[in-house]
């Protein structure tokens, strides 16, 4: 029998195996984190532990493959449940299949709303007027050259080149990196191949299958 240290972590993996898996999702080795490998991004979910308690906050979010490092990162959405702590094993069962639930439901509703760059593009078009921060210009930027969109897409890397420096050390780097794909973001072609390359080095990284061909366009998406 499982120790009460070890049972909720136990129990969200259960949940995890009976809601998630089925829907394709993979568990990340034996942590409490499970991906929806959509090809050239994936949706993150992670059952996140407290420092201080026995239980398990639910993030879930978006991570586009075009950055190539092995971290795990949310570049869209986040928190979705606040903690919920671990009493006995028989309080925390229900609990732990309420939180897969949910994240079934976000898991759903992303894959639907980023189906295609194009859809992505549009997102963070939408957002224009309102405060489009440092990354977030520059995944629309990315997004909007994949989906053909050039003119969008160069005035999104602009914005992210106008950022100043504020004794960041990453900017400099990303900067130059984002005056590299904005003199690519004509070519639309090109630019996919640029970033499925990247993209292939990303899931290697993460040791997420191998895949030849990306469907940006949404063409296999459920």
């Amino acid at each position: 029998m499982a120790s009460e240290g070890t049972e909720h972590s136990k129990q969200i993996t259960a949940a995890g195996r009976e809601i998630l898996r089925p829907m394709g999702l993979i568990q990340k080795g034996r942590s409490r984190t499970w991906l929806d490998d959509r090809g050239w991004w994936v949706c993150v979910i992670e059952f996140q532990p407290s420092a201080w308690a026995r239980g398990s906050y639910l993030n879930v979010g978006c991570m586009w493959l075009w950055g190539v490092n092995d971290s795990i990162a949310f570049h869209e959405g986040y928190r979705v449940q606040p903690f919920s702590g671990f009493l006995d094993r028989f309080q925390f069962e229900p609990e732990a299949t309420r939180l897969a639930k949910r994240a079934a439901k976000e898991v759903k509703r992303y894959r639907a709303q980023f189906a295609s760059a194009s859809r992505l593009s549009d997102f963070y078009g939408s957002r224009w007027t309102a405060k489009l921060t440092d990354w977030k210009v520059f995944h629309a930027g990315v997004a909007s050259a994949i989906a053909g969109r050039s003119k969008e897409s160069i005035r999104y890397f602009d914005r992210f080149l106008a950022i100043e420096n504020k004794v960041s050390e990453w900017l400099p780097i990303a900067q130059a990196d984002a005056e590299q794909l904005r003199q690519l973001a004509i070519d639309p072609v090109r630019f996919r191949e640029q970033i499925a390359e990247r993209i292939r080095r990303k899931r290697a990284a993460l040791k997420l299958p191998s895949i030849d061909a990306f469907d940006f366009d949404g063409v296999k998406q459920p």
